[in-house]
């Protein structure tokens, strides 16, 4: 790098403000407060989104472009989406050419124009890759899963992932040598006061924080909670999360069956996820392939002992910071014991939080996370810059110079 501050171009896959879009935020104001970078970022189209980024310090702009992934919609009805990425991946190179980044950075797996754009600018790219795609959001890639993650690495000089468990899926077809790891900042709503916990022994408040979806197991809690009810163990669980198919409506007639409807309450929405955290004793992620687990740092930054399904990256979050507890995924007994034992010993619950607490507030920061991107950034501007050939422009195929 030079001795000039690094400017980069981001390329967003929305304007809205989903996690991989508050991690951007967060992203883009670490590296213009602490380290002086000029962030300028591209959208699909307008939205919340741009008015974050401008108010960490980025520089929001709207240039259409679309996925070459999809969790609706038959494939003819993608043809639209390739095309407008042919005229969009045209566009972003004059983009691109007049803003002269040192780096692309395209924030999500699913939008590659970024990527194309950066390849026949001749200027490095390095993809953030905060999701599996497939397992998590039932996407369908235009390519295929393998495909896309070849043109990945294809397209990327270095690649960086949120979690192990992530790395080695996508090392299958990328380089191994060209991907970091590195935490996220998770800041997000942390800027207030700590709620004290209030565990009583025999006595726990769940919470399950997500999108109702069958991947996100919240069945498996609402059966849990059952079995503890059996048993004579108060415990109450709250799930709160946008509905997503009809998942929501088959928690409510499980709920229902096992007459859990003083137990179990089922929320849509909240305005401030943050407050529900502080109102938990405990929170529980029964997903089968979360990537990261946002909401378990969140948790353990808010000082509450976390639950997770020993699946996806989230169970590194627990491994590292000692904040939690583990139970195979899809076992519902066993997620009952856990909880059981968890409710049995409120010395240990705090103990638990208190050590996830202090792991959390030392490795998930907006300076370690800038930093680690800066470090990624620098790395790929060491590789020989790439030069546009013929076939770039027609399909957009070849190959790294370097």
């Amino acid at each position: 790098m030079t001795g000039q501050p690094l400017h980069v171009a981001f390329i967003s896959h929305s304007g809205q403000l989903g996690g991989a879009e508050i991690c951007l935020v967060e992203l883009v104001e670490g590296l213009t407060g602490l380290y002086g970078v000029r962030a300028d970022v591209v959208l699909p189209r307008p939205g919340p989104l741009g008015a974050r980024l401008a108010a960490a310090g980025g520089h929001p702009q709207v240039l259409r472009h679309a996925g070459w992934a999809t969790a609706v919609g038959s494939w003819p009805a993608c043809v639209p989406m390739a095309a407008l990425n042919i005229v969009a991946v045209l566009r972003l190179v004059a983009s691109l050419r007049r803003l002269r980044p040192d780096i692309v950075a395209t924030n999500s797996l699913i939008n590659p124009a970024g990527a194309y754009a950066a390849r026949l600018a001749g200027i490095p790219h390095v993809w953030l890759v905060h999701e599996y795609g497939d397992l998590d959001h039932g996407y369908r890639f235009l390519l295929g899963v393998e495909r896309s993650l070849r043109e990945v690495g294809r397209l990327s000089a270095r690649v960086m992932t949120c979690s192990r468990a992530l790395a080695r899926r996508v090392s299958e077809h990328v380089p191994p040598d060209r991907i970091e790891v590195a935490h996220y900042a998770v800041t997000e709503g942390l800027d207030r006061p700590l709620a004290p916990a209030t565990c009583v022994a025999g006595r726990l408040r769940l919470l399950v924080l997500g999108r109702k979806h069958p991947g996100k197991g919240q069945a498996e809690a609402v059966r849990a909670v059952g079995r503890l009810r059996a048993r004579g163990v108060d415990v109450r669980l709250r799930a709160v999360g946008q509905p997503q198919g009809t998942y929501a409506l088959e928690l409510e007639r499980l709920s229902r069956s096992l007459g859990l409807e003083d137990r179990v309450e089922l929320v849509p929405w909240v305005i401030d996820p943050v407050a529900e955290i502080d109102a938990c004793d405990a929170l529980l992620l029964c997903s089968r392939s979360e990537a990261f687990g946002r909401v378990v740092v969140e948790a353990m930054k808010r000082d509450r002992p976390v639950i997770v399904a020993d699946a996806g990256g989230a169970p590194e979050l627990v491994a590292e910071s000692g904040g939690g507890l583990l139970y195979p995924p899809g076992d519902d007994e066993a997620l009952a014991c856990v909880i059981e034992r968890l409710a049995a010993d409120p010395v240990e619950a705090r103990r638990l939080a208190g050590a996830g607490r202090a792991w959390a507030q030392r490795h998930c920061t907006l300076q370690g996370y800038a930093r680690a991107f800066l470090d990624a950034a620098n790395r790929a501007q060491q590789r020989t810059r790439w030069v546009p050939s013929a076939s770039d422009t027609s399909g957009f195929r070849g190959g790294p110079s370097c």
